[in-house]
């Protein structure tokens, strides 16, 4: 287990603090599924993300990664603990913002599941707390408080898997309450000759109150048990991904770009 604290720790160094709390690889959306009960799954992923300013126009690069810990419950539940923070860089300066941390709980429940012919149907929600954990984040001592709704069409005539959520946020909550809505939706299609390795993409946007709404595109892969490592890892399952992504703000011309990378280890 020391290497394992290890890895915790370097991630926590390196974490991040996302748009939206999400699923690997996406920025936004999410699945109904909860993890089975008594098993962990430790989720871990990085993203380098190019961004351009309004005002004055410059170029920041954003180092963020994230760690979160989930725990299966027996009632098709889990509880998630998420640690993230960001680390900024502008161009033409030497020194690094300082890193913004959040520490955070979740509560996911599967509320449903239908097994049809062609297709299995899900639904699930999941509430959680955001509380700030640096210098600059505790200046208004206020959480953000968010939730999702969630539907999963899985094994759709046996090809391919398709989610769909609806996420809420209401931040620094008991000060201006800003409410930020989100809509995303991914699909994975396994190749045909090697189930393991699924293409992924997603489509999202999200809108928080008195700014412009923004779009997302991702595409990527995600790759099961690659050359058995889980056989020299233990445990049940161990996903790597990786993707690019563009962001689209309405009312400006220019493009956000990034690309995550991460992995699930599930035991």
């Amino acid at each position: 287990m020391k290497w394992l604290l290890a890895l915790m720790t370097v991630a926590f160094l390196f974490c991040r603090m996302p748009e939206a709390i999400a699923i690997r690889p996406f920025q936004i959306a999410d699945d109904a599924d909860a993890e089975e009960h008594g098993l962990w799954e430790l989720e871990f992923g990085f993203v380098v993300e190019r961004q351009k300013t309004d005002e004055p126009k410059k170029t920041v690069i954003d180092f963020p990664g994230e760690v979160d810990l989930d725990y299966g419950l027996p009632w098709n539940a889990e509880i998630g603990f998420d640690f993230r923070s960001q680390a900024l860089k502008v161009d033409g300066d030497d020194t690094i913002v300082e890193p913004v941390s959040e520490f955070a709980v979740f509560y996911k429940q599967e509320f449903k599941t239908w097994h049809l012919e062609n297709l299995d149907v899900q639904i699930g929600g999941e509430i959680g707390v955001d509380a700030p954990t640096t210098r600059e984040r505790r200046k208004s001592g206020k959480i953000n408080v968010p939730g999702f709704l969630a539907l999963g069409l899985w094994d759709i005539y046996g090809n391919f898997d398709l989610h769909f959520l609806v996420e809420g946020e209401a931040e620094e909550l008991g000060g201006k309450n800003d409410i930020k809505l989100s809509f995303g939706t991914f699909i994975d299609y396994p190749l045909p000759f090697y189930k393991d390795f699924r293409l992924v993409a997603e489509y999202g946007n999200e809108k928080v109150e008195q700014e412009h709404r923004r779009h997302i595109l991702l595409g990527g892969f995600d790759w099961t048990n690659p050359f058995n490592i889980i056989k020299n890892m233990g445990g049940s399952e161990i996903e790597f991904d990786a993707a690019p992504f563009f962001w689209f703000t309405e009312g400006r011309s220019s493009i956000d770009w990034g690309i995550t990378a991460g992995f699930e280890w599930v035991w």
